[in-house]
């Protein structure tokens, strides 16, 4: 194909026109790598300047709140059982699967028990707490009355065995009843060292 004179200027114009302007592209990528380039180190210098450190996850506590509630970590069955919001069975499922783990530091973990779940979890907040707090009825004033507990109350609210309960339990009923704390000591096996264990949760009225 025959190109006239002024076709033949018009294609080299185009293709120097062309040329220039991948030229131009090739420059401007070039400088944007050069550009990118100095933005990364920039980055790079002020992240070797950041704390990289994971943040650990916290417990929240207000200790003036906490002060008045059931430690968890620390109650008995017998004081737990006494949280409004809670039944018995629940109580005692909460108090074994503390027991167990050794240590709740988060309420959410408390879901994992068969029976509770949210609603009656925020309940429980409002009563206990993980940290601070007392441990149990004893520090609510409210102590065990010999001549009337049971033997599981009397076992988990003092932590004495299950032998030196049944003990007590056949004092009270072959002798009528305790009339004063020093009763205690009539029972063989019980010491001053034992009375004085659970001396601040028990009680003879």
């Amino acid at each position: 194909m025959n190109l006239t004179k002024v076709e033949k200027l018009v294609f080299s114009f185009l293709i120097l026109t062309l040329l220039t302007a991948l030229m131009l592209l090739i420059v401007k990528i070039g400088n944007n790598k050069i550009d990118n380039g100095e933005i990364i180190e920039k980055i790079n210098a002020v992240a070797e300047l950041t704390d990289r450190t994971l943040a650990e996850k916290t417990v929240f506590f207000n200790e003036q709140e906490s002060i008045n509630k059931l430690n968890l970590n620390k109650a008995d069955l017998y004081s737990l059982k006494t949280v409004p919001c809670l039944t018995a069975p629940l109580a005692k499922r909460i108090y074994e699967y503390v027991k167990n783990k050794g240590e709740v530091l988060d309420f959410n973990d408390l879901l994992e028990v068969k029976g509770m779940n949210k609603k009656r979890l925020r309940q429980l907040e409002l009563y206990v707490t993980l940290l601070g707090g007392h441990s149990g009825s004893a520090s609510w004033g409210s102590k065990i009355d010999l001549n009337f507990t049971t033997i599981d109350e009397l076992k988990t609210a003092t932590g004495i065995s299950n032998s030196l309960a049944e003990k007590i339990i056949n004092y009270r009923n072959t002798n009528g009843g305790f009339q004063s704390i020093n009763d205690l000591f009539a029972i063989p096996g019980v010491s001053e060292k034992v009375v004085d264990s659970f001396i601040d949760k028990v009680e003879v009225k």
